[in-house]
């Protein structure tokens, strides 16, 4: 399509999505109708959605919070399947990626550098999940819905709820029907692989009060970049011992090495398969009591990386080594539900196991510090030969957690609304990470050789840490987060409810291991064993409370207006080089006003308006001379403006949806560099004359767009024995910058702004269904987050761009029985 034609299209979209703005409509779920009215025609009411953000079971309409659900069926008719698929439903969601399962999530631009643990949680159902160095991808099908909670939510939450919450709310068991369904789906990229994919589930009562759900799913998406061809030819500079101003460090290139990328060339080379399950049983003890037992399991293997290099036309990328990830995990829960006195009472244990493997490509380190300088690291066989020091880094994660939560709540019958509870929660993970040039561990350190004899007499041994490493980590971190909290709801009048919570927190994190070269530390090496060497010891602790305090006004039954203040903490930590402070918590605090309204049976529209403050900005900073190194600090605050909106409108046969979210997301102060490297203390005071600023107050936070939107339209309509449909999605965000320094920043370079275009059609009969999909039509190069192999600084030339998906078309048959 013609970008002219695009751009028409984008006007009209928008124009459509202002008018309907401006009619009253509703939000995301329908209130029964009251007295005497007539009840709402099926064919053009909208169903209800019910959720459980507040920890409780109630229409999405009555929930005093910014809370947007997307229901099964508006997953499916958008064929969504990962995360990235349905983010582009949630407007205040922004994200940064390499790929599956290494995404960082965030929440209403909430975002800088790093830090320590996430800024936003994930669930699924009652159980976290979060984890550091990305959040697993769960395959969505079979769940009820997805919950996005937006702003703090500590009360009910706690650590890592600091900008919002991302909840996966599955299928439970039932106990009076049997059920099944089963989806296959082909699919190919425009120019790249094609790939298959096929799920389904089934509902088994086992007994009068015991029924079994299983869901089951593989999926291999091709993949759509290509590793072309391409050279490089280090040049070492030695120094030349017969050169007058030897002493004064004169370099005589006269070594050199040119490394081909022929053993790794492949067109498409970042294909990803993935598979798993999840299984729940539910047993109904007594008429009070229930127990569910579930367990969710997914491998994923993906290979080759998920960006591409701008330098190059089409989506290109000259890697040298190999890359590929495997990431599996579990997740095992235990939910007790039932009542004592009167009370509504749920127990839940949850235990989290993820193993990750990444083998990736980091010949750009070498290349870049070869061409910034020359003579980083060369190395030499016994018999003086250069080895080749492309670099490839290999990394391991073991991680569990433990999660132990009890709650209790009053009986919806009781004027005071009240939900107290206990949480517990412990996380280990284990990190071995290498930084590898392959044959160094018996190699020497070329410094001593005379190129007018060619004479190489090796002095020192190579500093391998351990196998071929150059820089290793080897560490335990563990987290450890208790918590007590309560909130509660009380009818001041009839229509006007205040609700209050407060939680108490203690947190207890350690970092303890080694992080290093073989310089770093007084150690036998090469390191044998896991934490054969010891020096790191980070231990920090810190308790505090997190509350809250909402008024919501029920102007009429079906037009909600709230007052929400509410914060959030994220946990400190301590940092892995030695002898540096730890960093404390950052909180949140949020101020917001928001409209739950529905205007008749087929019109809705939820809309926030807030402000935010975060406070001790946790922010990584790359540490001098310690090989790039990152640490966290303090480094001050910034603020957030914002608003956030979605509707939904059936008009007969067209249902128009759709949502929107502006984010002014700024420093409030300016961030400092170190004054020193020991403590990784700030400056006080920062300037750009005395040239100590690493960012200026009212400089953007990185990653999130000002503007992120989407509107789709569908259209129902009988084709013979068939009911038909026709859908248009338009998705649009605005341009967002990739790092907080200004300097690094330009290195980086800010991706623009983009628009692209979904289509799709299918026909239904009975519990068959069929449908095709074309998802970013016109092939659109839109570009989501930029990353680098190592600090910008030193890989600017090896920077990537991780875009949306390419065009993207397939064919999806969906069979139920019942």
């Amino acid at each position: 399509m013609p970008r002219a034609s695009r751009a028409c299209c984008l006007r009209l979209a928008t124009l459509l999505g202002t008018a309907t703005m401006l009619t009253p409509m509703a939000a995301q779920a329908e209130t029964p109708a009251v007295g005497n009215e007539t009840p709402p025609d099926p064919a053009t009411a909208l169903g209800e959605i019910v959720v459980t953000a507040t920890r409780k079971q109630e229409s999405v309409q009555r929930v005093p919070i910014s809370v947007q659900a997307l229901t099964m069926d508006k997953l499916d008719q958008r064929q969504v399947s990962v995360f990235s698929d349905y983010v582009e439903m949630l407007p205040s969601v922004s994200f940064d990626s390499l790929g599956p399962g290494r995404t960082n999530l965030y929440f209403r631009g909430i975002s800088v550098n790093a830090g320590g643990l996430p800024t936003a949680a994930t669930y699924i159902d009652d159980v976290p999940i979060t984890s550091i160095g990305g959040m697993p991808e769960v395959h969505v099908y079979d769940v009820e819905r997805v919950e996005a909670l937006s702003g703090p939510q500590g009360t009910l939450f706690g650590s890592s709820s600091l900008a919002g919450t991302l909840r996966i709310i599955t299928q439970k068991p039932k106990l009076d029907k049997v059920e099944a369904g089963i989806d296959v789906q082909v699919d190919k990229f425009g120019a790249g692989a094609a790939g298959a994919e096929i799920q389904g589930y089934i509902n088994l009562p086992l007994a009068q009060r015991v029924a079994l759900r299983v869901m089951a799913f593989y999926e291999h998406e091709g993949g759509y970049i290509d590793n072309t061809p391409g050279s490089y030819t280090y040049t070492f500079g030695q120094f030349n011992p017969n050169s007058p101003t030897y002493n004064g460090g004169t370099y005589n290139p006269a070594i050199s090495y040119t490394r081909t990328n022929a053993n790794v060339v492949h067109n498409n080379y970042n294909p990803v398969t993935s598979w798993g399950g999840r299984a729940s049983i539910l047993a109904q003890v007594t008429d009070d009591w229930s127990l569910t037992p579930s367990i969710t399991y997914q491998d994923q293997h993906s290979y080759g990386g998920f960006g591409y290099d701008p330098r190059f036309s089409g989506l290109q990328v000259h890697d040298y080594t190999p890359t590929s990830d495997h990431d599996e995990w579990y997740q095992a829960s235990l939910t007790l539900q039932g009542q004592i006195a009167g009370l509504d009472v749920t127990g839940v244990f949850g235990y989290f196991h993820r193993d990750v493997h990444v083998l990736q490509d980091y010949s750009y380190y070498s290349i870049d510090y070869d061409k910034n300088g020359g003579s980083y690291y060369y190395f030499r066989d016994a018999q003086g030969a250069v080895l080749d020091p492309t670099q490839y880094a290999t990394s391991s994660t073991a991680g569990h957690k433990i999660t132990e939560e009890l709650r209790v709540a009053t009986p919806r019958s009781s004027r005071l609304q009240m939900t107290a509870g206990v949480f517990n929660q412990f996380q280990k993970d284990t990190v071995e990470e290498d930084f590898v040039f392959p044959g160094s561990a018996n190699a020497y350190a070329g410094t001593d050789y005379d190129p007018s004899t060619g004479i190489f007499t090796p002095l020192d041994p190579a500093p391998v840490v351990r196998g071929n490493s150059l820089y290793s980590t080897d560490e335990d971190r563990t987290y450890k987060d208790f918590g007590i909290y309560g909130e509660a709801t009380y009818p001041i009048l009839d229509t006007l409810k205040l609700t209050g919570g407060i939680r108490y927190f203690s947190t207890s994190n350690n970092t303890y291991g080694f992080n290093g070269t073989i310089y770093s530390a007084n150690c036998t090496f090469p390191l044998v064993g896991h934490l054969s060497c010891i020096d790191v010891d980070e231990p920090y602790h810190q308790t505090g409370e997190t509350h809250k305090v909402s008024l919501a006004w029920q102007v009429v039954p079906d037009k909600l207006l709230y007052a929400t203040y509410s914060t959030g903490f994220r946990p400190g930590g301590g940092n892995n080089l030695t002898g540096s402070q730890p960093y404390k918590a950052d909180t949140l605090d949020n101020y917001e006003l928001g409209a739950k309204l529905r205007f008749g049976p087929n019109i809705r529209f939820n809309t926030a308006i807030y402000y935010e403050k975060w406070k001790g900005v946790q922010y990584s900073v790359i540490v001098a001379n310690t090989f790039g190194s990152t640490a966290t600090i303090n480094a001050g605050d910034a603020r957030v403006y914002g608003i956030e909106g979605d509707f939904d409108w059936k008009l007969g046969p067209v249902t128009l949806s759709g949502s929107g979210a502006y984010n002014d997301a700024k420093l409030s102060t300016n961030f400092c560099d170190l004054v020193s490297l020991t403590d990784l203390v700030p400056s006080s005071t920062c300037s750009v004359t005395a040239g100590n600023l690493a960012a200026a107050s009212g400089t953007r936070l990185p990653r999130q767009p000002k503007f992120k939107g989407q509107m789709s339209a569908r259209y129902t309509v009988p084709v013979g024995r068939y009911e038909g449909f026709l859908q248009g999605v338009v998705l649009h965000q605005s341009s967002s910058t990739s790092d907080l320094n200004t300097t690094n920043d330009a290195l980086y370079g800010d991706p623009a702004g983009f628009t692209s275009f979904d289509f799709s059609a299918g026909a239904k009969r009975d519990l068959f269904s069929v449908e095709a999909f074309i998802q970013n039509a016109f092939d659109e190069r839109g570009v989501l987050s930029r990353n680098a192999f190592c600090e910008i600084q030193t890989c600017y030339e090896g920077t990537r761009s991780y875009p949306i998906k390419p065009r993207y078309f397939g064919i999806r048959f969906s069979q139920k029985f019942q």
